[in-house]
């Protein structure tokens, strides 16, 4: 029982083991990169402290594993990272005069980056977590040496006259050189005759080195160790103590991608040099292949990367795999020749050996665009890193990489590096062939000139090659985007190619393009049959049928079961049904579609209410909106709503006056048109709205008088109505 309730009380008395958050870090030029990935959203809050920045996190103390948080950077910037015990904070030491720049990568990585420099002005980040000013950083000062005594004379040594005033003052030796001896050497001890020799040599030596007219070998990596003696010479160095720096402490070299990933180095990736265009290739590729193993048939490192080399160069990735293989030659860098042939084949590189090194300054920019496949639109890319690599490859290689290198920078919206790319690629030497004008039809295609795609796709198709598949898609999807129809022999042809490459990477690619072919060729009933295989289509397949489609055929499809949804289309091509509906005056079948549209055309909406007899509902979805369409929509509202009044009204302020008479005479407001309507509407108007004069309403014969006055007045009055009707047509 003591034990259980022991076990009890460690368990509740132990806090819970929060996640632990990994620190990573990346150098980039100007700025270090710190990122803090704690795998869930969290509210964090960074301010400066006395020696740097401080990073707070709300709720539980955070764990962090800051094991890894200079791998791959130097002190140059940060100097120190520490948790606080008592807060929980992450402090940052900071050894420059430099500032920081947090922000959220996204929901749960958070990501610091110390620039050089002062803050922009009015940071938030200046302020202490309390919300206290703190003064600005500034970086420490430079240990500097202290100045050498100045040397009292430039006279040449004389080791001779040196060692004698040494004797001279010798005062211990307690005596004088003999007057006769002529061989000072043999009177002077060792040590005291090679002393001054030896500070001379130091000096010069030390000199030359810093003028750079002589350079120190380095020394051995393990110096035998000497063993005791008794002349003080033998421990004279020259060069650095072991673990000391002889320059500024400075933080990794530009060799790194976004995330910290070390970049290949571009002499592992210069394809350029490992061949020559101008020489004959048979003789290159013998010379190549000669001597890949030598004695005892050991493998050849050099002559194995040398043939691996030159395969690449060819443009032969199976090839050059299958070498490295079969020759297993210790000290070949096989990792980023082996991605090169996956790369250069067009095939996944599932050594990824170029992930996350898309931002980097050296040729493994352009092979990371190629393979990385984790790679999204928005993601740091060194374009120009990618487009110098291209335009340095041989023109063979640029052709083969081309294609596929503008068809990913469309991938990611960007136009302007995907027409750099494709004219990189043109100025090859040598005629082009299909594959590169079907790279320019898809630039095209994608920069929204449809005609000009389908005139380079066209001329393709009509060859036959191993481009015609790819042509036939292109030129499909060029008469798409413009809304053509087309014939039915590309159809035909679609479905030729696609029972060729059954199974294939570009099966699900021509089936799409078969899909839409038969809707633009009127096949809408094979076309819908095979949509159910490719729902992604079916704007595409809908939007034919609209434009394209007979009255017939477009009701078919057009006109649902009310109690079925409509496909999920965009809102333009749901609105374009709806509005053929409603103008062959099916109005109640468009209502399905219009309810699919997220914002349908209030126009649109109005016209169906309208010809349903819902005038509330047309005037509802109208106001707020002018115009001459809208106008009329408004009066055919408020026809069916018996809205004379409002009619004339609306007229009177958008239609010329005569019709705005007619309307205020069909309302009866013969008080307005009486003042503002155009002849004879206003003289009639006048006419219905005059009252008896004083004499006839007045005296014995005041009936008698207004009654002549009523015969008169109805004389004048069918008088200006049939003026009325020779002049106008009531509307």
């Amino acid at each position: 029982m003591i034990r259980l309730c022991l076990i009890l009380f460690a368990a509740f008395a132990t806090p819970a083991l929060a996640d632990v958050v990994r620190v990573t870090s990346g150098e980039h030029d100007g700025f270090t990169r710190l990122v803090f990935d704690y795998g869930r959203p969290v509210d964090w809050q960074v301010g400066r402290s006395d020696d740097g920045y401080e990073l707070q996190v709300a709720g539980e103390k955070t764990v962090y594993d800051l094991q890894q948080a200079f791998d791959l950077i130097g002190k140059s910037r940060l100097s120190a990272i520490w948790v606080q015990p008592d807060t929980g904070e992450l402090r940052l030491g900071l050894a420059c005069a430099c500032h920081a720049i947090p922000f959220e990568f996204r929901p749960g990585i958070v990501v610091i980056d110390l620039k050089d420099g002062a803050p922009p002005k009015g940071s938030a980040f200046e302020l202490a977590l309390d919300g206290q000013s703190a003064e600005p950083l500034a970086a420490p000062p430079l240990p500097r040496p202290k100045p050498r005594p100045a040397v009292g004379s430039s006279t040449p040594y004389e080791w001779t006259e040196v060692a004698y005033a040494n004797l001279r003052s010798d005062k211990s030796a307690g005596q004088n050189l003999p007057a006769e001896s002529k061989n000072t050497v043999d009177v002077l001890p060792a040590d005291l005759a090679l002393q001054p020799l030896r500070d001379d040599l130091l000096r010069q030596l030390s000199r030359g080195a810093a003028q750079g007219v002589i350079d120190f070998a380095k020394p051995n990596p393990a110096p035998p160790r000497l063993g005791d003696t008794t002349f003080p010479s033998a421990q004279i160095r020259i060069g650095n103590e072991p673990g000391s720096v002889n320059k500024a402490d400075t933080s990794v070299s530009g060799v790194l991608g976004a995330k910290g990933t070390v970049c290949v180095e571009p002499e592992s990736l210069a394809l350029q040099d490992w061949g020559d265009e101008t020489l004959p290739l048979v003789d290159q590729l013998a010379t190549a292949k000669t001597n890949l193993s030598g004695e005892f048939d050991r493998p050849d490192k050099d002559a194995i990367t040398r043939a691996v080399r030159f395969l690449l160069f060819l443009g032969f990735g199976a090839e050059a795999r299958q070498t490295l293989a079969a020759f297993e030659a210790e000290g070949v860098d096989a990792k980023p020749l082996n991605a090169l042939g996956y790369i250069l084949d067009g095939v996944r590189d599932p050594t990824e050996t170029f992930k996350d090194q898309a931002a980097c300054d050296g040729p493994a920019a352009l092979w990371a665009v190629l393979s990385d496949e984790s790679l999204t639109k928005g993601d740091p890319i060194n374009t120009g890193a990618v487009r110098l690599a291209l335009s340095a490859l041989p023109s063979h290689l640029r052709r083969l990489v081309g294609p596929r290198l503008t068809e990913k920078f469309l991938s990611f919206d960007d136009e302007k590096t995907a027409r750099a790319v494709t004219d990189a690629t043109l100025r090859a030497p040598g005629q082009p062939d299909g594959k590169l004008d079907l790279m320019g039809a898809g630039l095209d295609l994608h920069m929204g000139d449809a005609a000009e795609a389908e005139s380079k796709a066209a001329a393709v198709a009509a060859e036959s090659g191993p481009n015609q598949t790819e042509a036939l898609i292109t030129l499909t999807e060029a008469r798409i985007a413009q809304g053509l129809p087309m014939s039915a022999e590309v159809a035909s042809a679609l479905q030729s190619q696609l029972a060729d490459h059954a199974g294939t990477e570009i099966e699900p690619r021509l089936q799409e393009a078969l899909t839409l072919a038969e809707a633009a060729s009127g096949d809408f009933a094979a076309a819908f049959e095979r949509l159910t295989l490719h729902p992604k289509r079916q704007d595409d397949v809908w939007a034919l049928t609209v434009a394209l489609a007979p009255d017939d055929t477009f009701l078919a499809y057009a006109v649902l079961d009310p109690s079925v949804a409509p496909p999920a289309i965009p809102s333009k091509t749901a609105s374009a049904i709806a509005r053929r509906l409603t103008s062959l005056g099916l109005a109640a079948p468009a209502q399905l579609w219009l309810a699919q549209s997220k914002n349908p055309d209030p126009l649109l909406v109005a016209d169906a209410a309208i010809k349903m007899g819902d005038g509330r509902k047309a005037l509802n979805a109208l106001a707020g909106i002018e115009g001459d369409v809208a106008n009329a929509l408004k009066l055919q509202a408020l026809d069916l709503l018996g809205e004379a009044e409002l009619r004339a009204d609306l007229l009177t302020q958008t239609a010329p006056i005569e019709v705005a008479s007619a309307a205020q005479a069909r309302a009866a407001d013969w008080a307005q048109l009486s003042e503002t309507g155009v002849e004879p509407w206003k003289a009639l108007a006048k006419r219905l709205t005059e009252t008896p004069t004083a004499e006839a309403t007045a005296g014995p014969a005041a009936p008698l008088a207004r009654g002549h006055e009523l015969v008169a007045a109805g004389a004048a009055t069918r008088t200006e109505i049939d003026a009325l009707l020779a002049a106008v047509s009531l509307n």
